[in-house]
Parts: structure tokens; sequence; C-alpha cells
């Protein structure tokens, strides 16, 4: 109902242009808003408003150019709801200084993974694995994609690794069944033990809900599970154990998991 609402004011009020406050400080501010991320598969919904005035709101539908009268200085808020992805909601916060056109960002996860999660094409490759495994040869991205047919209901899971060459990694696991969906994000320290590679998850290393990629630009995660998995972590250790073979990282416990390498870096 919401969506339908918002739809049928973008065609009563095509243009963006949105009346704020008026008056000798006032300013005509001018935004884009820019997604970082596969945005062709993903579809948006915004409200504009300004911090002190919450309850007057803005929608921006169909458009990612906006403007709107406000009093130099003034703190805007972008509320942004994607419909279709997992971490669907999100708040940036800025601050309204120039008249000049300025690019808002939004992200769906963590800043780190802003250079390769989104890495749509690739190809697959083997890895080059002789007597003795180096970590050099482990530092990369890989894809694991699952399908698990014999339930009632098919569940499909998308899941990206990076493996950095400073000891850390982290992991994004997205998983999409009949009626409902779940997003992992872990992040931690990895080792290798002769022909299994170890990944075990450290809490102080799982990203916040209040991220600053861009100067002036505070991005809140709104109702994502960061907090609670730190919390699930601190009282429970989270392990990932691969045995490390010729056609990718083979998951321990799901044999079926083979997370093959894309990127080497």
């Amino acid at each position: 109902m919401k969506i339908l609402f918002y739809i049928i004011l973008s065609v009563i009020f095509p243009f963006q242009m949105i009346m704020g406050q008026t008056g000798k400080d006032s300013i005509l501010f001018r935004g884009n808003i820019v997604y970082d991320g596969d945005a062709s598969e993903a579809t948006f919904l915004h409200e504009l408003y300004i911090k002190h005035n919450p309850k007057q709101r803005y929608p921006i539908v169909c458009d990612s150019d906006f403007s709107i009268k406000c009093i130099r200085g003034d703190t805007l808020l972008i509320e942004h709801f994607d419909t279709r992805y997992p971490y669907f909601y999100q708040m940036v916060e800025f601050i309204a200084n120039d008249t000049l056109p300025q690019n808002i960002h939004i992200w769906r996860y963590p800043k780190s993974c802003n250079d390769w999660y989104y890495h749509q094409k690739y190809k697959t490759a083997n890895l080059s694995i002789k007597d003795t495994i180096r970590k050099s040869e482990m530092v990369g991205t890989y894809k694991c994609k699952w399908k698990k047919k014999d339930s009632d209901y098919p569940v499909t899971s998308a899941a990206t690794m990076k493996i950095n060459d400073d000891g850390t990694f982290e992991l994004i696991d997205e998983w999409v069944s009949w009626d409902t969906f779940g997003t992992t994000f872990y992040a931690g320290n990895w080792e290798i033990k002769q022909d299994t590679l170890i990944c075990r998850v450290v809490p102080e290393l799982m990203p916040s809900t209040v991220q600053e990629r861009y100067p002036g630009q505070v991005l809140r995660f709104v109702r994502a599970n960061f907090e609670d998995d730190k919390q699930y972590i601190m009282e429970e250790e989270k392990v990932y154990k691969f045995l490390v073979r010729k056609k990718g990282l083979i998951q321990t416990d799901i044999q079926d998991y083979i997370y093959k390498k894309v990127k080497n870096r």
C-alpha cells in the first residue's frame, strides 16, 4: 500500500523539488542519490526530511535527483528502503551547506565490501595447490552458489568470501526460501593448518551499524543483525573450516558448499 501511495505521488508531482524552509538563510539544496552496488537488481523507495522536522517527509520515487529548500547548515536525512534485499533499510545523514549538486551515497553492506562483493561477472579458477599450501595462494575472493532440493521448500544460497592478505576474512551468505530470507555477515581471522583453511569469527572485527564511507555522510543500518551476530559470537564461538582442493574450498560440515576462486585479491 505504501509503495502504491508513493507511485501515485510520483505521477502527481513528477518534479522532485521539495518546498521546505524559507528565509534569508534559506538555500536550494540539490542532490543525487547514488547506490553503491548492483542497482539494476534492486527497487528503491526514499523519504527525505529535515532532521529537526521529521514529521514532514517527502517521498522520492522513480528518480535519483532531488532538491529541497532548507536553511543553510540544516541536517538532512534520507531513509532508504530496498524492497528486494536483506539489510533493506538504511538512513543517511548529511549537512546542507552548499547549493552545488552533491552525490549522496547509499550502500547495502559494510563499506569494506564495496570493492569486491558487487563483482557479478566472473570466471571461476582452480587453485594451484602443491605439497605445501602457501598463505599467499589463499588470498582472493571466493563465491559459492548452492541449492537445497530435498526439502519441502527449496532453499538457495549465494555466498561471497574475501580472504585478505592481512590474515582477516569477511563472509556474506544470502539465503532465500519459499517464504523468508536472511543474510549472514561474519568477519574474523584465518590460518592454514595442513590442507585446511580455518576461519575464526572475531566479534571485534564485525561491522558497526553506523558507518561513514564518504566525508560528511553518515549511514546507519536500521534493523540489521550485526549487533545480534556479535552477541551470538561472544556467547558461542563460530569457526568455518574448509578443505583446500584444486576445485576450491570445500566447507567441511556442508560439503555441497564449494567456494570457487573468482579474483586474486
